[in-house]
C-alpha cells in the first residue's frame, strides 16, 4: 500500500450531515437573498450539485457544470455571482464550524500515516470549492499535512459515487488502484472505489448507510483502528 485516500466529512471530521447541510443552506441563501428569492436559491443549488454528481463528461470540471446549470436557473450573471460565492466562503462559511464536532484523532492517524511515509490524498467529494475544503480541513485540524491531492470542484471532471471519479485520482497519482486504500465512512459513495481495485476501510464512526450498496469493505471500524489495520504504532 502507498496512498490512502481519505474521505472528509464523517471520517476526518465528525458532523451530522442532515444538520450541517441544512445549516449551510441557511447562512448561503441568506448571503444572497438581496438578488435570489431564498428558496429559488436553495432549489437552484441542489440542482446545481445534481448536475455536477451525474456529469459524466471529462472535458468540463465540476465547477464549469455547477455554474452552466446555476447561472440560467437564478437568470443572473456570473460576474455578479462569483464574488458573492467568495466571499461567503472567506467569511461567512467559517460560522458553520460550530456543526461540527472535530476529533484530534484524526489529526493523530494522519500524521502517522504521514510519518510512515504514505502518500495522502483528501478524497471529499468535489462539490464544493477549494476553499471551502481546506476550511473543513482546518477544522478537522488536518490541513496541515503533505497532501499530495485534494479533490475540489475546480479541477476535478467527475463526483462519487461515479468510479471515474477514484479512477481521476489514480491518473494524477500515478498509481494502480491495488497499491491504494480508500478510507471512509459511506457504504455507497466511499466502497465504490472497490470497482477499481482499491482497497477499503470503512469508517463505522459516523457510518453512512442507506442499504444500496452492493459493495463490501475489506475492513472496517472506528478511525482510530486504521493505525492497526496497516500495523502501525
Amino acid at each position: 500500500m502507498e496512498a490512502v485516500l481519505f474521505d472528509l466529512d464523517g471520517t476526518l471530521l465528525p458532523m451530522d450531515m442532515k444538520e450541517f447541510m441544512s445549516q449551510y443552506f441557511k447562512v448561503l441563501t441568506k448571503k444572497f437573498k438581496e438578488i435570489v428569492p431564498p428558496d429559488q436559491m436553495k432549489k437552484s443549488l441542489l440542482a446545481a450539485t445534481g448536475a455536477m454528481i451525474h456529469n459524466s463528461r471529462p472535458g468540463k470540471t465540476n465547477q464549469e457544470v455547477f455554474m452552466e446549470t446555476f447561472v440560467p436557473l437564478v437568470n443572473r450573471p456570473a460576474a455578479e455571482l462569483t464574488p458573492l460565492f467568495d466571499y461567503f466562503y472567506t467569511h461567512e462559511y467559517k460560522e458553520l464550524r460550530s456543526y461540527t464536532t472535530p476529533d484530534p484523532v484524526a489529526g493523530k492517524v494522519v500524521g502517522k500515516l504521514a510519518g510512515h511515509g504514505y502518500r495522502l490524498v483528501l478524497a471529499t467529494n468535489p462539490v464544493f470549492p477549494y476553499k471551502a475544503i481546506m476550511e473543513r480541513m482546518r477544522w478537522a485540524g488536518v490541513d496541515s499535512f503533505p497532501w499530495e491531492l485534494v479533490t475540489a470542484y475546480e479541477d476535478s471532471h467527475y463526483c462519487k459515487p461515479n468510479p471515474c471519479y477514484y479512477d481521476e485520482i489514480l491518473r494524477k497519482i500515478g498509481l494502480p488502484g491495488h497499491r491504494v486504500l480508500m478510507v471512509g465512512n459511506d457504504t455507497t459513495m466511499d466502497l465504490i472505489a472497490s470497482s477499481l481495485g482499491i482497497k477499503t476501510f470503512l469508517v463505522t464512526d459516523y457510518l453512512i448507510d442507506k442499504g444500496d450498496s452492493t459493495w463490501q469493505p475489506d475492513f472496517k471500524g472506528r478511525l482510530h483502528e486504521l493505525l492497526n489495520y496497516l500495523n502501525i504504532d
